[in-house]
């Protein structure tokens, strides 16, 4: 083989153990975010209404594609602000390969019989850790600030 061919092979080669590579790379990926999409988040956020228990359930619309989202946002009372009525409604929305969330309302689940709760849309940020992960971000709506919420694992989970 002439040096030009050898050349050319070793290219081909090279460039198909990259994409190979990357494929596992890319499947682990999918595979650890799967893991963190399958239990609750819990955190919180403040509305007008003051500070409220958040606990966000996130599903992927898709078996094969974990980044199109369902979300179901249920709200209670904080201890620190009790006055607040429990609620649910379903989101959808995307989480992008640089672990940004958007989650539009979509609607009603359990809607308080309070007419001036509404419900909101979220934007984020995933962030994983040691032993935790978070989505930190704003509440876009109108009156609304932040949100947090963690889930916590072992290390074994987090590494599969």
């Amino acid at each position: 083989m002439d040096a030009r061919r050898w050349g050319c092979f070793f290219l081909a080669l090279v460039m198909q153990f990259s994409l190979a590579s990357m494929s596992r790379a890319e499947a682990a990926a999918t595979d650890r975010l799967k893991l963190l999409l399958a239990a609750p988040w819990y955190g919180s956020y403040v509305c007008n209404q003051g500070l409220t228990r958040l606990q966000l359930n996130l599903r992927p619309l898709q078996e094969n594609d974990p980044r199109q989202l369902t979300a179901e946002f249920v709200f209670s009372a904080d201890p620190d602000n009790p006055a607040v009525p429990a609620g649910s409604f379903r989101m959808t929305g995307t989480l992008d390969n640089a672990g940004m969330l958007v989650l539009k309302q979509d609607r009603w689940l359990d809607q308080p019989a309070d007419p001036s709760y509404r419900m909101v849309d979220l934007e984020g940020r995933l962030v994983v850790g040691d032993g935790q992960a978070m989505i930190r971000g704003r509440v876009t709506t109108y009156g609304c600030q932040d949100f947090a919420v963690w889930q916590y694992f072992s290390d074994a989970a987090a590494s599969r």
